[in-house]
């Protein structure tokens, strides 16, 4: 007889990362854990395909049965239906309209209603309270990457904020709070040729460089906080994305201005995993 699992899956624009889990109880416990690349801008064949190898590196499929599925994955996304309507996004354009609910119920022998689908900003907030221990509070959760996630917690349930797109300054948050934000403030100013976050943070000779970028991202996070974020009244903020893994160069700035606990993320995915199965119980 075959051990039901359950997989979930982190589906971001350059990466999927997938893990097996089994319930025993109302406790889920980890198996196996894979992250592999992923070209979101390839043919719906390629990406499908490379889904598909990763999320089979934590499935035995000899000794085990997919019993359910908890996906987490950007919008736009219809998620009820599991629809992708990623248009103009700069990622998995070739999967437009495709029905993904239906191709894993196809491939995996799983039944469509123990399929879920969740925004990836929601899904990081879930999995940083599991990790926290704060599901009796009122968080927000920021993911600031190449774009910015917001979501709200409060009575046990988790909104999608999509404040990437809110009213900010001379444009929207993510015009500032973001990966593209960042390196456009210091292209202005004079510094061109940094293709990402991560050059800025190894090269020593950007020392200069490295602060003028931190300095205006916190400041641009706590305009943001007092304008956004405060008025929902929540008790404590979880940051998360990569820009966050470099928290001790903005955060203390942060924090100067913003009297309300702020929690970095934990940056494992066990968490997010454990976090979404636990709250998404099927």
């Amino acid at each position: 007889m075959k051990d039901n699992i359950t997989i979930c899956i982190d589906i971001g624009g350059s990466h999927l990362t997938a893990a097996s889990l089994k319930k025993e109880g109302k406790q889920y416990f980890p198996i196996k854990e894979m992250q592999g690349d992923v070209n979101s801008a390839a043919s719906r064949d390629i990406i499908l395909a490379q889904w598909d190898q990763i999320i089979q590196s934590v499935w035995n499929r000899e000794h085990e049965k997919i019993d359910a599925m908890i996906v987490s994955i950007p919008g736009p996304f219809d998620y009820e239906n599991g629809i992708c309507l990623m248009d103009g996004m700069h990622k998995y354009q070739s999967l437009l309209q495709m029905d993904i609910k239906s191709h894993f119920m196809k491939l995996y022998g799983v039944y469509g209603e123990n399929i879920k689908f969740i925004n990836d900003a929601k899904a990081f907030l879930l999995g940083e309270l599991y990790h926290h221990n704060l599901q009796d509070k009122r968080i927000a959760g920021l993911s600031l990457g190449t774009g910015l996630g917001s979501a709200f917690y409060t009575d046990k349930q988790v909104s999608d904020l999509n404040y990437g797109s809110a009213p900010f300054r001379t444009g929207i948050a993510e015009d500032f709070i973001s990966t593209r934000g960042i390196l456009s403030h210091l292209k202005q100013n004079g510094t061109d040729g940094i293709a990402h976050i991560k050059a800025l943070i190894d090269n020593e000779k950007l020392i200069q460089e490295r602060t003028a970028a931190f300095s205006f991202l916190a400041e641009a996070l706590v305009d943001f906080i007092k304008l956004h974020i405060l008025t929902l009244k929540p008790e404590g903020l979880i940051l998360g994305g990569s820009i966050a893994k470099s928290h001790h160069l903005f955060l203390p700035a942060v924090q100067k201005e913003i009297n309300m606990p702020i929690y970095v993320a934990s940056f494992n995915s066990w968490n997010l995993f454990l976090g979404l199965a636990t709250s998404l119980s099927l």
